[in-house]
């Protein structure tokens, strides 16, 4: 589990070193302040998704 102000903060530094591509594999459910969020983020770039595109993802890869 990830705290969205922790996912900002990862957000930022993926921006201060160029934004460079990123394969999204390392996701983790958001928390905020101990309560779950329905957002997944990506723990490399803390780009963040929804419960949708986090199942449809997987699917994709796992086929």
């Amino acid at each position: 589990m990830v705290q969205i102000s922790d996912v900002a903060k990862i957000r930022q530094r993926w921006i201060d070193a160029g934004s460079p591509a990123c394969e999204r594999h390392n996701l983790d459910q958001e928390f905020h302040l101990g309560a779950r969020d329905t957002d997944w983020a990506c723990l490399n770039c803390g780009r963040e998704f929804s419960r949708q595109e986090v199942r449809a993802m997987r699917e994709a890869a796992g086929s």
